[in-house]
């Protein structure tokens, strides 16, 4: 998986934070093991801090999440978690058609 940390008006990305983010990416390859690409780009707007998540899979499916919360450490943790939601959605999307054509088959 290919994993890119963009900061787009915030300058407090540390080394602890940038660390803690691709460990929570990485888990995410327990779950779908087919990543492509992931971005994460993290920004600051007036008072709020913003954490956006973009995973791509095959087949041209792009999954979304954007979170805004006081704390970029909150804002990231809760992005990154809604993305694995819909990463889990994918894959029993996933198994459930091949669970139908075999049905079918019999």
């Amino acid at each position: 998986m290919d994993l890119n940390i963009t900061t787009r008006h915030f300058d407090g990305l540390s080394d602890s934070l940038r660390s803690d983010i691709e460990m929570r990416m990485a888990k995410l390859e327990k779950f779908f093991d087919r990543i492509v690409e992931a971005k994460v780009i993290l920004s600051e707007e007036k008072n709020r801090q913003i954490a956006e998540v973009s995973i791509h899979l095959p087949g041209g499916v792009r999954l979304l999440a954007k979170e805004q919360a006081g704390d970029m450490w909150a804002a990231a943790e809760t992005a990154i978690k809604k993305v694995e939601v819909q990463l889990k959605k994918v894959k029993d999307r996933k198994k459930d058609r091949k669970r139908t054509t075999l049905r079918k088959s019999l």
